[in-house]
């Protein structure tokens, strides 16, 4: 039997081929990796080599895998670049150096600030809107030292992807992050509840922002990729998935920019993660639309998975979906039924990743995530 590396098994999942051995399976499991082995979630943050010494320890003790996906480490500095609100980071502010981080989803303007965005022009609104939760933005000694602090961390990851790689493990997107302008509008600027009031209220005003945000994601995207030399980005939505929005406001604001996102990316020749969390079941269809064999449909739990293959499964690469619940509250021949289950079902034929649900939850049980690891070896052979 031939045997394929990993990277060559993401690639063939992705361009929906099967490699004559396995299902790749690429967890998110960082924030999990650094509890199990003792190591603090303020330091996933902080120090790479830290984070990677967990992940390390963890696949010591519980097996292989083809890749990691989305990567905390050494992601504070562009986090909080990110979000106008300072997110939550373990070790800041008086957060304990163990808690988990989170943005945080107020309210940063008002809904007529909306035009002011493609007015003054994105990336000026969102650093005046930051410098007033950040003083030290307001100098260009403190704008420098965020600069230097960001450009040093993505260093460090650089340095980082290069060491799995010789060791034969794909990181999936890395700290490649960007958005959809609605989702980044949603989560950080406006707020869950005011974002759904927009939508009805000012839905044009909604439309000219997200036009003016464009620009922003796209070089955010593509800065980071050239960055860390990972040729796939991550883009996470959440806010305007069918268990929240309707389908003729779905058709109207949010698809069209994620088409557009993704299509500008697959352009470069980068494949879009598109992390799906929440329920976009009845969503599924409109995903047919987007460029064959070029994107990642990673979700969570919540869309029926099973009914993604049977719509999409000769469209897009399925990544997913053991469930976080699972992993922490069920047993281990659950976690080993399920994985059996998707991989003889969503992965027939190629075309699939095996991964968690979203991360892999900080405080699963730590046979649960054994038994993950070791069904992806024993029932993900072709």
């Amino acid at each position: 039997m031939a045997h394929g590396t990993s990277y060559e098994r993401i690639e063939a999942a992705v361009k929906l081929e099967k490699l004559p051995d396995r299902v790749p399976f690429v967890p998110l499991l960082d924030m999990f990796a650094c509890r199990y082995a003792g190591v603090s979630q303020h330091d996933l943050f902080f120090s790479v080599r830290k984070a990677d010494q967990a992940v390390q320890k963890t696949l010591d003790d519980m097996g292989r895998i083809d890749g990691f996906s989305l990567s905390y480490a050494g992601l504070a500095s562009l986090l909080g670049l990110m979000a106008p609100a300072p997110p939550i980071i373990p070790g800041l502010n008086g957060v304990d150096e163990d808690a988990t981080w989170q943005f945080v989803e107020v309210s940063v303007m008002e809904p007529h600030e909306y035009r002011e965005i493609g007015e003054r022009g994105a990336i000026r609104w969102i650093l005046d809107k930051s410098k007033e939760s950040r003083p030290e933005l307001n100098t260009i000694p403190g704008l420098a030292k965020v600069g230097i602090g960001v450009a040093w961390d993505v260093l460090r990851v650089l340095k980082s992807v290069r060491t799995w790689r010789w060791k034969g493990i794909e990181p999936l997107v890395g700290i490649n992050i960007s958005f959809t302008p609605m989702e980044y509008i949603a989560i950080m600027l406006r707020s869950f509840n005011e974002f759904m009031l927009d939508l009805y209220r000012y839905p044009d005003d909604l439309k000219e922002a997200s036009k003016a945000l464009t620009p922003m994601w796209r070089l955010m995207g593509l800065a980071l990729v050239a960055a860390t030399g990972v040729k796939r980005v991550f883009l996470g939505g959440a806010r305007t998935s069918s268990g929240i929005i309707g389908p003729k406001q779905f058709e109207d604001i949010a698809l069209p920019e994620w088409r557009d996102m993704s299509e500008y990316f697959i352009s470069f020749g980068i494949t879009p993660l598109l992390h799906l969390d929440g329920d976009w079941t009845d969503f599924l269809p409109y995903f047919k639309d987007f460029p064959r064999g070029k994107c990642i449909l990673n979700l969570d739990g919540a869309t029926d998975i099973f009914k993604a293959k049977e719509i999409l499964g000769d469209h897009m690469c399925i990544m997913g979906d053991v469930p976080a619940t699972l992993l922490k509250l069920g047993e281990p021949d659950e976690v080993d039924d399920y994985c059996k289950r998707l991989m003889d079902e969503v992965g027939a034929g190629g075309g699939f990743i095996l991964g968690t649900g979203c991360a892999l939850p900080i405080d699963a049980r730590p046979e649960n995530v054994a038994a993950m690891f070791a069904a992806a070896q024993r029932y993900g052979k072709y």
